[in-house]
């Protein structure tokens, strides 16, 4: 540990040991043994060194405040960029579901910014701007730094507080030396010398103060200890693992990507041919290089493909005799304007699994005989919930209600 002594930083031993001699036991010499002279000498060198510290720690608390300003404009400023970037995601999106263009019109009435009226602004034509792609991505960094700006922040605004609270400590230290030298310059001559009493019990309670600090340090180093050999044993597990992925998860990877990619072809999956959608090695997700499933991809393509998904596992977990439960729960397949020609491909996939006796529920708002339509041969149950289907709340009395007492 570093602790501040007079503008300096000093190791933890060295300030333990000069508080040690300083709290020594030996009696208090008298006022007339110390001599006034010095007494005086001293109690200036101790004003002079008030007035000092009490200067250091109005700059230093003028810092702090700063600093914590700062931290809060930062905070602010990256809030603000936060909500801008999740309004054009929200523009990007409208556009590639097929949004008119409009949603860019840059002749509105008000500023997109700060939303104050255009009317009163002469400007005859609008020069190039970005476009959404290029704007998020200028967001992005400008997020990127101003959080790098704000962690600077909070570290200045740390260590300035604490260096306030040190310079504070010092303070009180040095006034109650003060008031005991001045005690001492009105003591007979035979009276115990005070300033020297003080500063031995300022030496005391700042020794048994930093004692309890070094040993709850002591202790936390001890459990950071133990993290750190779990961390050990851990990496000495991970690296003594194969490099390579064993053929055989390469193998099940490449069927559940067949899979995956056959059901989207036969659900109707268009925003993109199904064949460029693959599955990740690390995460075991579907996915497509450069792009984003859940965000680039139209709403319904998103419902296909964790139909398609959690289907293909559950598929593959029967032809590879796993663990898994053979049991699959959607709930309302059809969302997001699923036309009737690939539900009916849906609802007939998901129905073969009475072939190798797993159970897949879905439920629907389509009508009985619009299911039965649509599953023709296939082996399936359809219940018709009717009203039922509705939630009710349960009529009782409430035995913690006292508002009718």
């Amino acid at each position: 540990m570093q602790i501040l002594v007079d503008e300096e930083w000093v190791s933890d031993e060295e300030v333990l040991t000069a508080l040690r001699e300083a709290a020594t036991p030996e009696p208090a010499p008298q006022v007339d043994e110390v001599g006034y002279d010095l007494l005086r000498e001293r109690l200036t060198e101790q004003e002079q060194e008030l007035t000092r510290l009490v200067t250091m720690s109005k700059i230093i608390e003028r810092n702090l405040t700063l600093n914590e300003r700062q931290v809060s404009i930062l905070d602010e400023r990256i809030s603000a960029l936060s909500d801008e970037k999740l309004r054009n995601q929200d523009i990007k999106t409208l556009l590639r579901l097929g949004a008119s263009s409009d949603v860019l019109d840059l002749d509105a009435a008000n500023c997109p910014t700060c939303h104050q009226s255009l009317s009163n602004v002469a400007v005859e034509h609008v020069g190039p701007v970005l476009d959404v792609d290029a704007t998020i991505s200028l967001i992005s960094s400008q997020i990127k730094t101003f959080e790098e700006m704000r962690r600077q922040a909070r570290e200045a605004a740390a260590e300035s507080r604490a260096s306030y609270h040190a310079i504070q400590r010092a303070v009180d230290n040095c006034r109650v030396e003060i008031r005991a030298l001045q005690a001492d310059l009105r003591a007979p001559d035979d009276f115990p010398s005070t300033g020297d009493i003080a500063k031995r019990v300022a030496a005391e309670v700042r020794l048994a103060e930093l004692t309890r600090v070094k040993e709850a340090v002591q202790d936390l180093l001890n459990e950071m200890q133990e993290v750190a050999d779990k961390v050990f044993e851990v990496r000495a597990e991970l690296s003594a693992l194969p490099n390579a992925t064993p053929e055989e998860d390469y193998r099940r990877r490449a069927m559940l990507e067949r899979s995956v990619r056959q059901q989207l072809t036969d659900f109707g999956f268009s925003s993109y041919d199904a064949k460029f959608v693959s599955i990740d090695e690390e995460t075991l997700r579907p996915e497509r290089e450069g792009l984003n499933l859940d965000t680039d991809a139209s709403a319904s393509d998103v419902v296909r493909t964790k139909i398609a998904y959690l289907n293909a596992i559950r598929e593959l977990a029967d032809d590879l005799r796993t663990p898994h439960p053979g049991f699959l729960l959607l709930d309302e397949p059809r969302q997001h304007e699923l036309d009737e020609e690939h539900f009916r491909a849906t609802l007939r996939r998901l129905a073969r699994c009475s072939e190798i006796g797993d159970q897949v529920i879905a439920t629907s708002a389509a009508s009985m005989q619009a299911l039965h339509t649509m599953l023709g041969s296939a082996e399936a149950y359809v219940i018709d919930l009717g009203a039922e289907r509705l939630l009710r709340p349960e009529a009782r009395e409430d035995k913690m209600d006292y508002s009718q007492y």
